[in-house]
């Protein structure tokens, strides 16, 4: 929170991999990545996010659990589910965990990179919303 306007810091707290290169999210929002459930746990009880985006690329990320854990604690936070796998059983497991959106990471970039451009993208999105 900010001290002198009382304004909220948006929060995007991110299920997956840092970028490769030494990164930054130029902007009023606050992003953390965790490599865990139960990372992704403390999170969440840590100071509720206004987004959570969660990577699916398994065995590491798994998106789809870890939808599953967050569900479990708040079902109302918005999930965005981002994956370069998409195919019939991934979105039907998107649907049953009630993700709110999914996206397609690249394939000409490494999973790191991709996701780093879609909390780049909701920071912006955020950044957009308080202009």
């Amino acid at each position: 929170m900010s001290e002198t306007t009382g304004e909220v810091t948006p929060q995007v707290l991110t299920y997956g991999e840092p970028p490769d290169e030494a990164w930054d999210v130029a902007s009023g929002v606050d992003v953390r990545y965790t490599n865990s459930n139960h990372e992704l746990l403390e999170g969440l009880t840590t100071r509720r996010p206004q987004l959570v985006l969660c990577l699916h690329a398994p065995p590491q990320y798994d998106g789809i659990e870890a939808v599953k854990t967050i569900r479990r604690f708040d079902a109302a936070v918005p999930v965005v589910l981002a994956s370069r796998v998409q195919n019939t059983m991934t979105n039907l497991q998107a649907a049953q965990t009630q993700v709110t959106w999914c996206v397609e990471l690249p394939a000409d970039k490494s999973v790191a990179d991709g996701l780093f451009d879609v909390v780049t993208d909701a920071s912006e999105w955020f950044e957009s919303q308080v202009s």
